[in-house]
């Protein structure tokens, strides 16, 4: 995971999720883990974020209704989600557009342009066999409610490309759905995790002169029990 925090400092996110499912799975082909859905690539970052730092998650919001500052906490419990029951392609129907679709996976992400336009280029490249009255038809052709209805059947295909987690205020009680972005979470955890860690060789190799891999060779209990020597 040191590793993994630090060849990602100047990584994108979706280059980020890629490090961790790596390191979650040895030997895995990249190219396999580029091509996961992300909604599939979400749901392994879950189950590896519950094996690092266990099933509760605590988070800070802010109250859209009251604008009060909250420290919240779930569970891992509310972001597992089921996963299609279909595979890919899915089939899109409204009146008389129809259009097949897959879901977004990292690849598609990498090849994303910077700006405004990386929304629509998402949605070109997962959309494919448009037809207007059963003729070939265009992403351009169809109409801006077309295009929200297309949307929101790919995001209805797999909820866990879009996880969200249930918040409740407790000074106002209003309730309310805010997105949860398990890269950026975990990778904050990770970097929290990873300062503490190299606190920790710091103290011990400045005090006994041991090199870096032998602090992390010690089991996180040695490793306080000696940190707890050198401050007594």
């Amino acid at each position: 995971m040191l590793r993994v925090w630090e060849e990602g400092q100047s990584c994108p996110p979706w280059a980020r999720a890629l490090l961790l499912l790596e390191a979650a799975a040895p030997g895995t082909d990249r190219a396999v883990l580029t091509r996961l859905p992300v909604g599939e690539r979400d749901a392994r970052l879950v189950e590896l974020r519950a094996g690092l730092f266990g099933e509760t998650l605590s988070s800070l919001a802010e109250c859209p209704a009251c604008g009060e500052r909250l420290e919240l906490t779930f569970s891992i419990a509310d972001l597992r989600l089921p996963a299609p029951t279909a595979s890919a392609p899915y089939r899109f129907q409204r009146g008389a557009v129809a259009a097949c679709f897959r879901l977004p996976d990292s690849a598609d992400f990498e090849a994303l342009p910077v700006g405004p336009q990386a929304p629509r280029v998402l949605l070109e490249a997962c959309v494919s066999d448009v037809t207007c009255d059963g003729a070939p038809a265009a992403l351009g052709d169809l109409t801006e409610a077309d295009i929200a209805a297309l949307v929101a059947q790919m995001a209805e295909t797999d909820p866990r490309a879009d996880l969200k987690a249930a918040m409740t205020c407790p000074h106002c009680r209003h309730a309310w759905s805010a997105r949860f972005d398990i890269v950026g979470f975990l990778w904050e955890e990770l970097g929290a995790w990873v300062r503490r860690l190299l606190a920790e060789v710091h103290v011990l190799a400045r005090s006994y002169g041991w090199r870096e891999d032998d602090v992390l060779a010690l089991s996180p209990w040695r490793r306080r029990y000696y940190i707890g020597l050198v401050r007594s």
